[in-house]
């Protein structure tokens, strides 16, 4: 019998920031809101489950209206197991946050967003990343 396979492609429309920083995401988040003008707060914990039955728990912050959707997640699961890969980017393990930035306005300036974040004093690095050229981009739609 033959098998038909569904291929699906998703749409990766967003800004994705990577970020060094070794403060707790709360502190993180509550900078960001200062230098931004915005408003992270605490939102559930994303699940990413796996064909083996294993999960990551990432925390998540989160600020959204109309027109844009402001994300900061933390690259390390909160639940690790010594056995599993505990990232949500493993490929990037080296970074500890991750904004992503889902925006659908014409007005935003992108490099004045990146410029910002990176004078947190909190924030060690700061880069953009193409969502394209990553292995677990998958890990990302959610």
């Amino acid at each position: 019998m033959a098998k038909n396979r569904l291929q699906v492609e998703y749409d990766f429309d967003f800004l994705l920031l990577a970020i060094n920083s070794n403060v707790k995401p709360y502190k993180l988040a509550w900078s960001v809101n200062n230098v931004l003008g915005i408003d992270l707060a605490r939102d559930t914990n994303i699940e990413i489950g796996f064909k083996d039955e294993k999960s990551l728990m990432i925390q998540n912050f989160k600020d959204c209206n109309e027109f844009r959707t402001i994300r900061l997640l933390r690259n390390r699961a909160e639940d690790i197991d010594s056995a599993f890969n505990a990232y949500l980017l493993p490929e990037l393990k080296n970074f500890d946050y991750f904004i992503l930035l889902e925006n659908e306005s014409n007005t935003f300036d992108e490099n004045a967003f990146i410029s910002q974040i990176k004078k947190i004093p909190f924030v060690q690095f700061s880069t953009n990343i193409n969502v394209q050229t990553l292995k677990s981009k998958d890990n990302l739609i959610f």
